[in-house]
């Protein structure tokens, strides 16, 4: 389950803004067109290449939102991300899980609303289709607004529980549970080791009594 919760988040972090864009292009590059149509049965080359080119445009995507929209967050109140990565060090699990579920959400927010906007303003700008106009143009405002929101909220939860995570003291090995089901001492080696059974007390010693002498007859 760990691998395919890693691989869903690489999945919209970075292949689904990628798509978005090629969707974008495919009117404008008839090679990328090709591409994406769903009647390549003749070989995997045109799917292999969307594939391909998709994760491609979604890294240089995430690369444009790194330098846009996380300072736009930063500098509007989230903070940076100042974390202590000692402390992190000792708690993998618990940052993979935080990576997981708000991390590559904010870059699947943030990467669709660059490549939404993107390709929209061009499409606009060359009027390739009868159908743009005001209404359309309310439509992808309203959803590049939610996108933002969404990219914010989750990105402002990865920020604060992360610095939480890090500056908590070792986990001990108490039988709570974390985020992802596991004993805080599982796995780790900042555990505190199963306290020494108590001794049990040691009985004093017997006094030697002084032995009774006869009296001869």
């Amino acid at each position: 389950m760990d691998i395919l919760n890693r691989q869903f988040g690489l999945v919209i972090a970075y292949i689904l803004p990628g798509f978005v864009v090629l969707a974008g292009l495919a009117p404008l590059l008839p090679v990328v067109g090709d591409w994406l149509r769903a009647d390549q049965t003749a070989s995997v080359g045109a799917p292999l290449y969307a594939l391909l080119a998709a994760t491609a445009a979604g890294m240089v995507v995430s690369c444009f939102r790194w330098l846009l929209i996380d300072r736009i967050h930063s500098i509007t109140g989230l903070g940076g991300p100042a974390f202590n990565a000692r402390a992190l060090e000792e708690r993998p699990a618990a940052v993979t899980t935080l990576v997981e579920s708000h991390y590559r959400y904010h870059q699947f927010y943030s990467n669709t609303l660059l490549a939404l906007a993107l390709t929209y303003s061009v499409h606009r700008w060359l009027g390739t289709s009868s159908h743009f106009g005001v209404g359309s143009d309310l439509i992808v405002l309203a959803l590049c607004a939610g996108l933002f929101a969404g990219s914010r909220d989750s990105l402002g939860k990865y920020r604060s529980r992360m610095r939480a995570l890090s500056t908590t003291p070792p986990f001990q090995n108490q039988g709570d549970l974390m985020t992802n089901g596991i004993d805080h001492g599982q796995g780790s080696s900042g555990g505190a080791k199963p306290p020494a059974p108590p001794k049990s007390p040691t009985k004093p010693a017997k006094k030697a009594q002084p032995q009774q002498t006869k009296p001869k007859g």
